[in-house]
């Protein structure tokens, strides 16, 4: 059976378009769809500025109804959690608007949030609300005490999908 394809598409708040891909659906369980990104799959901004390969590998959660979505990776940082607004699946296309916070976890276990310098400025210069500023620094706080704690999908689970996807 042929795979089943997602073209994800990124924007920055409040939705300023920044890049895109096209993603394969591996399968969905209790935590959300798990999406494929293989090495040498292609990535391209969305106004045309640049395109490139993806250098590794690498699988995409995305629960639903949450402020967040995550990367697992065979390298450095592992785990990598986007704090978002809740994505949209539009037309068979998932869009995320980014919200600049990440949460990383390395391989040997130290957690740390990313970006927050992009947040601050994001909150001031594109004036977003104070409403979902809060929710971005709640969701985060969460993130990295999940992290932490090693709670799945960020265990195990993250990794076992990982293994599922067909090395090219």
């Amino acid at each position: 059976m042929p795979a089943v394809e997602i073209e994800v598409r990124t924007f920055k708040w409040p939705r300023r378009p920044t890049f895109a891909a096209v993603t394969e659906l591996l399968g969905e369980d209790e935590y959300g769809r798990w999406l494929g990104i293989r090495r040498g799959n292609r990535w391209w901004a969305v106004d045309g500025s640049r395109a490139g390969l993806f250098e590794h590998s690498f699988v995409k959660l995305v629960p639903t109804g949450t402020f967040w979505t995550a990367c697992f990776n065979a390298k450095d940082p592992i785990v990598d959690v986007d704090i978002v607004q809740p994505v949209t699946w539009l037309d068979g296309a998932l869009e995320e608007v980014d919200l600049e916070l990440d949460v990383l976890r390395s391989a040997s276990g130290v957690v740390q949030v990313r970006d927050r310098d992009e947040f601050m400025r994001m909150r001031t210069e594109q004036d977003m609300p104070g409403a979902l500023a809060a929710k971005a620094e709640e969701v985060c706080k969460q993130m990295v005490g999940q992290l932490e704690q090693n709670l799945e999908p960020f265990q195990s689970v993250g990794g076992t999908w990982l293994s599922r996807l067909p090395a090219n």
